[in-house]
Order: structure tokens, then C-alpha cells, then sequence
């Protein structure tokens, strides 16, 4: 019965801890605010630009 009860306290514990490092490291990988505007920006200007193609009948410069 006690080993029973340890064994259940471990993978609770275990969950729980795994939980906790999954919540510390959500937006480990994310770039910052300023690069994110930056790369908004430049596919911005590239659809913009996509867009002249596509008016003079989608030829290539």
C-alpha cells in the first residue's frame, strides 16, 4: 500500500514538473517584438511589389 502511494507521488510529481517547465519555456523560441514588425514589414513590401508584377502581366524584370 505505501509503495503504491510513493509510486503515484512520483508521477504526480513528475507531471507537474513537466508542466512547470512547459509553461516556463512557451516563448523560449520566439523572436523579439522589434524583429516580428521587421518581418511583417518586409512581406509587406515584398506583396506590394508581387502586386506591380502582376500589373504589367505578370512578367519578370
Amino acid at each position: 500500500m505505501i509503495r503504491a502511494v510513493l509510486v503515484i507521488l512520483v508521477v504526480i510529481g513528475a507531471l507537474v514538473g513537466g508542466l512547470l517547465t512547459l509553461r516556463a519555456s512557451t516563448r523560449l523560441g520566439m523572436p523579439g517584438e522589434d524583429v516580428i514588425e521587421r518581418a511583417k514589414r518586409r512581406e509587406l513590401a515584398r506583396r506590394a511589389h508581387d502586386g506591380d508584377d502582376e500589373d504589367r502581366g505578370g512578367e519578370a524584370p
